[in-house]
């Protein structure tokens, strides 16, 4: 049974309430606090291609649900995948899909404020999760 981190703090409202982009990102890296080191998922086959820095992402269904585990040395990619998990952990696939999960964080506006590195990792990181669920 993979190690899913406590992200009941984290809400898409509480980021939307921010006042600036400054607060979000204060924000961001304070609920990328919440993703606790996991060293044993830190293997090729988790490591997710196409991100600047290594990230590793793992997945498990349990019944219909999903669950999934990620990992970085970034505390801004954990922040960001953070918001990430708490629309897809304990979700079925059913949900997931029905959800408009890229476009919702699109709407979000991180695009014009992460560098396209970062934003490029964070896509990967997306489309991984979501292969992972169908």
């Amino acid at each position: 049974m993979i190690d899913c981190d406590d992200l009941s703090g984290v809400t898409v409202s509480e980021l939307v309430a921010a006042a600036n982009w400054q607060q979000q990102y204060r924000l961001i890296i304070q609920w990328g606090k919440l993703i606790q080191p996991k060293p044993d998922i830190r293997l090729p086959a988790n490591l997710i291609k196409g991100c600047e820095l290594p990230v590793w992402l793992v997945h498990e269904q349990r019944g219909d649900q999903h669950y999934f585990a990620f990992d970085s040395d970034s505390s801004v990619m954990n922040g960001l995948v953070a918001l990430l998990l708490v629309q897809l952990n304990g979700k079925t696939s059913a949900q997931i899909v029905a959800q408009p999960l890229v476009q919702s964080l699109r709407d979000l506006g991180f695009e014009k404020h992460l560098t396209p590195s970062r934003n490029n990792g964070f896509n990967r990181i997306i489309e991984r999760a979501l292969i992972l669920v169908s």
